[in-house]
């Protein structure tokens, strides 16, 4: 078949996946029929140090710009008041999350690159944040608990509009340290076995969305059954990292999880595979 007419027939199959007017491993199989090395032009990605080398223009500006305004605000922060703290926070996240994900689109940055730039907006979120509170001298416990119920929020959204898998995990992160801070204030000396009630039909409810987001929403798949599978662990790490009381062979107790997590795995692994494969 010539090469014009395989490429009028793979852009037909992206139309159709698009559309949604087949279903997504039927549109994968025709285009492993019809798709070769040929037919589909390589995008190449600019983000090495090879693409330094030879001196791409938009990738230096886009870094320089990046940097200095990074180094900027950081200089200047700490005279500013408070409300222009909090703008000058957003202003730099949100140039963050935009290059990301005008990187993303791009063969010259990459999709790499779009997944870099997020993490910069988000640890740029959560240390500029941090100093803020320090500098102003407010409540350090409340206060952190509102910057990370700020920081679930914009990661949760950015995460599934965007969409970026590391934004929403994370989104779902800071909720989980927010349930285990909430908990842990109000039972302090829950035992081993209450953990779990607390953790594992959270797991459950997870995987339970993993398998419903398979049907409905297949890109959040993934993301939830990564969450499901943390929350899992939860009780042991709950009990171990945050309130450093766990009981005694809770080694024994997290690698019989583990062995447990494997056991199921396997067991059910034709239908998890495809409930997080894209």
């Amino acid at each position: 078949m010539e090469r014009e007419k395989k490429r009028v027939i793979i852009m037909e199959i992206e139309n159709w996946r698009k559309g949604k007017l087949l279903p997504e491993h039927y549109c994968d199989f025709l285009l492993n029929l019809y798709d070769d090395e040929q037919t589909q032009p390589k995008k190449k990605s600019t983000l090495s140090v090879s693409s330094l080398q030879q001196g791409n223009f938009k990738l230096w500006a886009l870094s320089f710009v990046s940097v200095a305004l990074i180094f900027l605000i950081g200089f200047y922060f700490h005279v500013l008041d408070w409300p222009f703290q909090v703008a000058a926070i957003a202003a730099l996240v949100s140039f963050c999350y935009g290059l990301g994900t005008y990187a993303r689109g791009k063969a010259w940055m990459g999709g790499m690159g779009g997944q870099m730039l997020y993490a910069v907006g988000s640890l740029v979120l959560l240390t500029l944040g941090a100093w803020m509170i320090r500098l102003n001298n407010w409540p350090t416990e409340m206060s952190m608990l509102g910057l990370i119920a700020a920081c679930a929020v914009i990661w949760l959204a950015v995460g599934m509009i965007v969409p970026s898998g590391l934004l929403h995990y994370s989104g779902w992160g800071a909720l989980i340290l927010l349930y285990a801070k909430f908990f842990g204030q109000m039972n302090p000396g829950a035992s081993w076995p209450m953990l779990q009630l607390l953790w594992l039909p959270l797991s459950a409810l997870l995987l339970w969305l993993s398998w419903l987001a398979h049907h409905k929403a297949k890109r959040f798949a993934s993301i939830y059954f990564a969450v499901g599978v943390t929350l899992w662990f939860m009780p042991e790490l709950d009990s171990l990292l945050l309130r450093q009381n766990a009981p005694d062979g809770i080694i024994l107790y997290i690698l019989g999880k583990l062995a447990l997590a494997f056991i199921f795995l396997f067991i059910w692994r034709k239908k998890w595979i495809a409930w997080v494969s894209v």
